[in-house]
């Protein structure tokens, strides 16, 4: 019996790509651990110097459930904005 896939398969550097830009601060020395890996190897994989399938699919399991880092600055900024115009409008 064959098993429903769920996911489209990704290319190698689609993969490197989305996880670029959604990895955060810790995230090198987490997946180093969790492939049991030098964080050297993992930050070499990471910038796409050295192909490694087991790191790249380890980074892309954690980051992919995220939203990207550009995104999460743009809420940040519009609540930030949203919140000083609320201050100027209670202060007035």
């Amino acid at each position: 019996m064959s098993q429903v896939k769920t996911y489209k398969r990704l290319e190698p550097i689609q993969k490197l790509a989305i996880v670029n830009a959604r990895l955060r601060h810790g995230d090198l020395s987490k997946i180093a651990k969790a492939t049991e890996s030098n964080p050297t190897t993992v930050r070499n994989v990471i910038e796409g110097k050295v192909e490694n399938l087991k790191i790249l699919n380890a980074a892309y399991d954690k980051v992919r459930q995220r939203k990207k880092n550009s995104e999460v600055i743009r809420t940040l900024e519009l609540a930030s904005k949203k919140k000083a115009q609320a201050q100027v409008v209670t202060s007035k």
